[in-house]
């Protein structure tokens, strides 16, 4: 069995691919409290300073948990959430964490980077932009980004607006985006290669899910509904936890003006 001292402790996998693995008691004792939350179900409020390594200190254990039945072609998919707040922390975990603890820790486990259905464009509402572009927009400006659109959609990875070399107005991406609001379902003729449709797709399957705090509090506020945006999970971590409290209030709570 695995612990998180394996991976992170002075003779663990880390320590022996990097040359210069610095031990961090305060990174072990978290990763240990981290790890007695997910196995026995209870919560853990941890506050950890600069230096500690807390990425790798909730990434590990949250890897050992979701991996802990791999052996056994019969267990159900096990699902963590990482909540971050900044772009900036999910393209670390993204390019950095992630790929490092995939090539140490000896287990097979999928890690996902969950966006908001509008940070994908719509192969409709783009074929219909493209028809009405004389008579949509003002200037040419936008009417060569919807051009430049149109050329990128034909090699994009994934369809989402980080993918673009460029960032687009706002007024052209709005008629491009995938919207709820517009969405045809399944009577949609592009459903089929749909990047959202895809993007939903590939989180049925992934067993670490990075989110930003406002997607999670997004699918929390539709899960009353009888709704989600998310599949089901069985733990969440909250990275820069000190702004919940305010994106929580945006989507659970009321406002009077």
């Amino acid at each position: 069995m695995l612990t998180p001292a394996d991976i992170l402790g002075p003779e663990g996998r880390i320590a022996a691919r990097l040359s210069h693995y610095e031990l961090r008691p305060e990174q072990l004792e978290m990763a240990d409290a981290v790890a007695e939350a997910l196995t026995k179900g209870h919560h853990a409020v941890i506050e950890a300073g600069t230096g500690v390594g807390k990425s790798f200190a909730y990434l590990v254990p949250a890897i050992l948990a979701v991996t802990e039945d791999q052996g056994d072609s019969q267990a159900p998919v096990r699902r963590v959430l990482i909540s971050t707040h900044t772009i900036s922390l999910q393209q670390q975990l993204m390019s950095k964490d992630l790929p490092l603890l995939n090539s140490v820790i000896p287990r097979e486990f999928s890690a996902l980077l969950v966006k908001g259905r509008r940070n994908y464009l719509s192969r409709r509402r783009l074929q219909l932009a493209m028809e009405r572009s004389g008579s949509l927009f003002d200037g040419d400006h936008d009417a060569n980004q919807l051009r430049r659109i149109a050329n990128w959609v034909e090699q994009t990875r994934d369809g989402s607006r980080s993918d673009l070399t460029f960032r687009p107005m706002p007024s052209v991406w709005d008629e491009v985006a995938s919207d709820s609001g517009n969405c045809l379902g399944r009577k949609c003729p592009r459903n089929r290669d749909c990047f959202y449709v895809q993007a939903r797709r590939r989180t049925e399957h992934a067993q670490i899910l990075v989110v930003n705090h406002a997607l999670f509090f997004s699918d929390l506020a539709l899960r009353q509904a009888g709704a989600s945006i998310l599949p089901d999970y069985q733990a969440v971590i909250f990275d820069e936890a000190h702004t919940i409290e305010a994106v929580a209030a945006d989507h659970l709570g009321l406002q009077i003006s």
